[in-house]
């Protein structure tokens, strides 16, 4: 299925900008803790049979402990006529977060909490930041289940238990799940009883194992990776087979472009969906995988230009479509006949917003989608293609009114070099030349679009505009885009950053006195490599989890992956060789370019980092006030480079925009 796409929403506004908006009788664009507030419709769920829909909605009542106290309701809809008659079942005080059919009579409801341990010891956030279960019931919330719940110490004292990997369609009692094995040391699956919520041990992984792919219940596709989990070891077991057979080794991870992935299982015994290049083509497309003899064949689908990010297909294994992004989500379909449907939605929904379809009947007739964009923080819709109903059934954040955010304009930029990239423009409601903010993505090798993003949102809510550039070296455009941002660390990347920039302040619509520059992760990089080639442009700069010495991000990357890592050769390949690239290197390094910085700089890292090395926020900070220049670094105790709670973005957003507002002298 598409994956849901999270997004962790943020915005603030000042009292002068808020009042502005008030006397200019304008909706006020959000607070930071309006954005914050845990979402309300959380997740919604669609029947194998296409017959039921269930709603998970949970609501803050109070606070105790500095903990907020939550109240849970599961709505259930008549899919045939959705709008007449709900049923509300009451859950009471938990934190829900998810929800499926495991049958067509028995809906399962991921909870989480921050609980003791049947010995009374309080969890500290390093061990584990919540425990989590599923708790399966009826449609009419009786005959509740705990699943996996033996009633042993062993299993009591397992944080997380809350994985399915498949559903298993053909079986309505039973789920398959995959735990943690303390005693084993190893991941496990289990067969786990929907009624009863007894499990039992189907299969034990390796030591290295993080998990497998699924075809009619059975794994058929092992992964191995390393403790990291940036370089994955394919194995295949077809059925029938009793071995598992090496297929091949891939990096993994977010931070390149991925060359295959095991995306679903098809129809046919022993074959899977997989995306992966086509020979002779520079994009990803997705095509079938023969396990027995580790073949690929031809593309089922392969969008002109742009990478297959995923398949959705129904229950039953018959394929609907592949997803990839061209400015927004969009879909090709196997049946043609689909694509004037889609096209009818997003122009129902203004041609803005994207359509994530995530849950389908058995019949491939009715789709759940959660529909998100720039002006729409997350709304679950139900679509009945035989009916032609679209209709919203929940929102995520429904406080967060289109009126009270920012659009985004997609623009088309050419490079100095003559080449064309597109960027994307967050335009707040306030109007006149404004302030900007640049903001280039992390990776590299990801790609910003036309999405709801929170940190835009966060900067725009302030009366600046936001710029995003797919610089060269992004990914989603094809391989020979990607890597033409490799070994251009500080040059070609930049300059394209540079010129979408230059873009915007030949068209008059920014206060050129006032532009700043932000990121993480890579964004944190090129957000210092700007203020380092271009001081005269930036008023401000904020590098949050970023390299600023390529020669010790190398070293680091080699110390955490092995010289022989395909993740580590990856990064040689992206960033350098000090052998052979050494002096590249060193130009393209921030810290030893402190000297050249006339902004305000703010770092922002976390100690735990295995990504990006919280030293390399030392190395710049250290770096500057050798040079005499401006900078406050923060550290985030305990922060790893992706586990942030509301805690730290609240440190984030504002920090940010702290530092921003004093240096436009706002």
């Amino acid at each position: 299925m598409v994956s849901r796409r999270q997004a962790i929403a943020g915005a603030m506004a000042s009292p002068v900008l808020l009042s502005g908006f008030s006397a200019l009788g304008q909706p006020s664009p959000p607070t930071v803790e309006e954005f914050l507030r845990p979402e309300l419709d959380r997740d919604m769920a669609l029947s194998p049979d296409g017959k039921r829909i269930a709603i998970l909605t949970v609501k803050v009542v109070g606070e105790k402990n500095g903990e907020k106290q939550t109240s849970a309701t599961v709505t259930l809809l008549n899919a045939d006529s959705p709008d007449t008659g709900r049923t509300l079942v009451q859950l009471g005080a938990m934190d829900g977060y998810r929800l499926a059919w495991g049958s067509d009579n028995r809906l399962l409801i991921w909870i989480r909490s921050d609980a003791t341990e049947a010995s009374g010891r309080k969890r500290t956030k390093k061990e584990s930041p919540s425990v989590r279960r599923i708790i399966a019931v009826d449609p009419d919330g009786k005959n509740p289940k705990v699943l996996f719940n033996d009633g042993t110490d062993r299993i009591r004292n397992i944080y997380d238990l809350s994985r399915v990997v498949d559903l298993l369609r053909d079986d309505p009692n039973y789920v398959l799940m995959q735990a943690w094995r303390p005693d084993f040391g190893t991941w496990a699956l289990y067969r786990v009883n929907i009624n009863t919520g007894l499990p039992v041990l189907m299969e034990r992984g390796e030591q290295k194992t993080w998990g497998w792919a699924f075809q009619n219940g059975v794994p058929v596709v092992r992964y191995d990776g390393n403790y990291r989990g940036t370089v994955m070891s394919i194995y295949t077991r077809p059925p029938g087979a009793k071995a598992w057979t090496f297929y091949k080794k891939v990096r993994a991870g977010d931070w390149a472009k991925q060359e295959f992935v095991i995306v679903g299982p098809t129809r046919e015994p022993g074959v899977m969906l997989a995306t992966a290049f086509v020979e002779g083509s520079d994009t990803t497309a997705l095509r079938k995988f023969d396990l027995s003899t580790m073949s690929l064949g031809d593309p089922v689908a392969s969008p002109p230009g742009r990478d297959v990010e995923a398949a959705i297909y129904t229950p039953s294994g018959d394929l609907i479509g592949a997803s990839y992004t061209d400015d927004r989500r969009n879909y090709q379909f196997v049946d043609p006949a689909f694509g004037p449907h889609f096209r009818a939605l997003n122009k129902f929904l203004g041609n803005e917003s994207n359509i994530d379809f995530f849950d389908v009947s058995a019949d491939g007739q009715r789709f759940l989608a959660l529909v998100s964009g720039p002006r729409d923080a997350g709304s679950y819709y139900f679509y009945d293609r035989k009916a032609k109903r679209f209709d919203a059934l929940g929102q995520k954040k429904p406080w967060l009114t289109a009126d009270r955010l920012a659009k985004v304009e997609v623009l088309n930029v050419k490079t100095r070099d003559g080449a064309a990239i597109t960027a994307y423009l967050t335009v707040p409601l306030i109007r006149g030349p404004r302030p900007l903010v640049v903001m280039p993505h992390g990776g590299p090798e990801i790609r910003d679009s036309v999405e709801y993003d929170a940190f835009a949102q966060v900067l725009a809510a302030q009366g600046w505009m936001v710029l995003q550039p797919n610089f060269r070296g992004s990914g989603g455009y094809g391989e020979a885009f990607a890597k033409s941002g490799r070994k251009r660390w500080g040059g070609r990347m930049q300059e394209d950053v540079e010129d979408a920039v230059s873009l915007m302040a030949a068209s008059g619509r920014i206060d050129p006195g006032k532009i700043a520059i932000c990121g993480y992760s890579y964004g944190g990089y090129a957000a210092l490599m700007g203020a380092a080639r271009r001081p005269d442009l930036y008023k401000a700069v904020v590098a949050m989890a970023g390299d600023s010495d390529l020669h010790e991000a190398i070293a680091f990357a080699k110390a955490e992956e092995g010289a022989d890592s395909p993740a580590y050769l990856y990064w040689l390949e992206t960033i350098g060789d000090p052998a052979t690239d050494g002096e590249a290197m060193r130009a393209a390094s921030p810290a030893l370019l402190a000297a050249k910085f006339t902004a305000p700089v703010l770092l922002i890292s976390g100690t735990e980092d295995d990504v990006v090395s919280p030293k390399q926020s030392k190395i710049m900070a250290q770096a500057l006030r050798a040079a005499g220049k401006s900078v406050e670094h923060i550290e985030m105790k305990g922060v790893g480079h992706r586990d942030l709670e509301e805690e730290h973005w609240r440190l984030l957003y504002t920090r940010t925009v702290d530092h921003i507002a004093k240096a436009f002298g706002a």
